[in-house]
């Protein structure tokens, strides 16, 4: 154990440098080229704040947190640190789950709406989106203050439904992309607007990237939290911790 809990501090080192430079990358990049300001780059900018914010606030709480767990674990229940890491962890993994979530309901959309896509979904929509994303992320915050095992199982819930949507939604796409992919070719050839169906694909490809690490990364997570709530297994303190550094990965990969 006190060899994993010092590859883990290391392992958070590297994440907090690596997401803190990479987002701090792409949140520059489409802040100041206006031809990426579009309702999906909008939400690529909420997640890569969402991750920059992993990298600068959660990732050195983990670090800290995993050093007092190294040095003497027999303190934890009454440990400030650990509680203000939960919080920002618990926060920073809802807002980034949740806007993973949308951005694979914005792929759906562009594609379902075809070349309505840009009236119905649009920047301002979309920052609200990211708004609304930030404070309910805020609430189970109140949950945990007060009722902790419910708000584990609320956690639960969100992550398996986070998770169902996300794939759902991904092979409707491929599915609608297989049966009418001719037929949105045709109306774009009719329509004096366009529907660029190669930038769709390059754009849903690279959206589905994010999404399939999204699930690689929380689904360990989505385990230790069932397996918490319904006591198959005692808790592991260390199991736990590589489960949560395995979604903080998430923040570093995405870049």
């Amino acid at each position: 154990n006190s060899n994993i809990l010092i590859m883990l501090m290391i392992l958070n080192i590297f994440i907090s440098i690596t997401a803190t430079i990479g987002n701090l990358v792409v949140l520059l990049t489409i802040w100041r080229s206006p031809h990426l300001h579009s309702p999906s780059n909008t939400l690529l900018f909420g997640l890569a704040l969402s991750d920059l914010c992993v990298g600068l606030a959660s990732e050195p709480l983990n670090v800290g947190f995993h050093s007092v767990l190294f040095n003497n674990s027999s303190k934890l229940t009454s440990c400030t640190l650990m509680k203000t890491r939960t919080f920002v962890f618990v926060i920073l993994t809802a807002v980034t789950l949740l806007t993973v979530t949308a951005m694979s309901v914005d792929r759906y959309l562009a594609i379902y709406l075809h070349l309505r896509y840009d009236q119905v979904v649009t920047e301002k929509k979309t920052r609200k989106v990211i708004l609304c994303v930030w404070l309910i992320s805020c609430l189970p915050i109140v949950i945990i203050i007060f009722h902790p095992m419910t708000s584990l199982l609320v956690a639960t819930v969100t992550i398996a439904v986070c998770l169902l949507i996300i794939s759902f939604v991904w092979v409707r796409i491929y599915q609608v992309v297989r049966l009418h992919q001719a037929q949105i070719q045709d109306q774009v050839a009719v329509a004096s607007q366009s529907f660029n169906m190669a930038r769709f694909r390059n754009s849903a490809i690279n959206t589905m990237l994010v999404l399939v690490i999204v699930l690689v990364c929380y689904t360990p997570l989505l385990a230790s939290n069932i397996h918490l709530a319904v006591k198959l297994i005692p808790s592991n303190v260390v199991l736990l911790e590589v489960s949560h550094t395995l979604v903080v990965l998430n923040s570093s990969l995405n870049p």
